[in-house]
């Protein structure tokens, strides 16, 4: 973060937008990505400012309904009261429909952060549990910035990634808002990339299914503002948030959590061969769960706790 893109930010000057806004985005747009609409509605909801949101599983583009729009522009541009502002908040295309359905607010109001903790095995497919490991446990990957975040996460093992994963669902788990992460790490070199997934796995067998993705520099473990070149073997802690999301896991699939070094797709390429080791025991992943610890702790059953 510098003073270029701090004076980029719209959030510096939020105090000063009045007007209502119905904001739209997809969900699986990794161009302009969802924080960027989430982040100024969820600022304007808290300054009472009238916001609604739709949200579609797609990527870029895709606007709300026309008669949705009309409404909204119908109240706020021609200033003819027909009550949308008390409409729910929240409109979202959910998973394989074609119409959105309404909640009262984004985030679900019915979510609470759950936390999951990764056990050992994870350049195979370790666990990924409700209680975490009792004594420090490292693991180490590799990086290969050749390797595709799908390849890395459909691979049943590599060297490259860390992968965990809860066991098969046994009932559908709802996830809203924002996930985040905390990973104590120790790097080889100076510099090193981060990235995470949140994943969505088949039982057993065959690929992966994004869910969502977020990446930090190592370098800017202390402030945004400003890094520091890492000693090699020290350990750092970071906790970040993944871009928020709004889906539905079916019952039969695995939440899985992979940590790797160098996306492909979003980060700097640097030569392969960079070590990265993680301590299990400082690192976990909170969800927004709908339904809260109740619901997941019945979805993963005991093998997940």
């Amino acid at each position: 973060m510098n003073d270029f893109w701090a004076s980029r930010d719209y959030l510096a000057k939020i105090d000063n937008m009045k007007a209502a806004m119905l904001a739209a985005h997809g969900l699986d747009d990794w161009n302009t990505m969802p924080e960027q609409s989430i982040r100024i509605y969820e600022a304007l909801a808290k300054r009472h400012v009238p916001v609604q949101l739709y949200l579609h599983q797609g990527q870029h583009g895709g606007p709300p309904p026309l008669e949705q729009m009309n409404r909204w522009f119908t109240r706020f541009l021609y200033g003819v009261p027909n009550n949308v502002e008390n409409a729910p908040r929240s409109w979202i295309v959910r998973e394989g429909d074609e119409e959105a359905t309404s909640y009262a607010d984004y985030p679900n109001p019915a979510a609470a952060a759950v936390t999951l903790h990764p056990d050992t095995g994870g350049t195979g497919i370790g666990a990924l549990r409700l209680s975490g490991p009792t004594k420090e446990t490292r693991e180490t990957l590799s990086d290969d910035a050749s390797i595709s975040g799908d390849n890395l996460a459909g691979a049943q093992s590599s060297k490259h990634r860390l992968l965990y994963a809860t066991p098969a669902l046994t009932e559908a788990v709802h996830l809203s808002g924002w996930t985040e992460v905390t990973i104590r790490l120790a790097v080889s070199k100076p510099a090193a990339n981060l990235s995470v997934w949140l994943a969505e796995l088949p039982a057993a067998g065959g690929g992966a299914t994004l869910i969502t993705r977020g990446w930090a520099d190592p370098q800017n473990h202390a402030s945004l503002d400003h890094g520091e070149p890492l000693v090699p073997g020290k350990f750092y802690t970071m906790t970040f948030k993944l871009q928020p999301d709004d889906q539905i896991i079916p019952a039969g699939k695995r939440l899985a959590l992979m940590i790797f070094s160098s996306d492909a797709e979003f980060t700097v390429l640097p030569t392969p061969g960079t070590e990265l080791t993680v301590d299990l025991s400082g690192t976990s992943v909170t969800l927004p769960v709908v339904g809260g610890s109740a619901a997941l702790t019945r979805a993963v059953g005991p093998a997940g706790r």
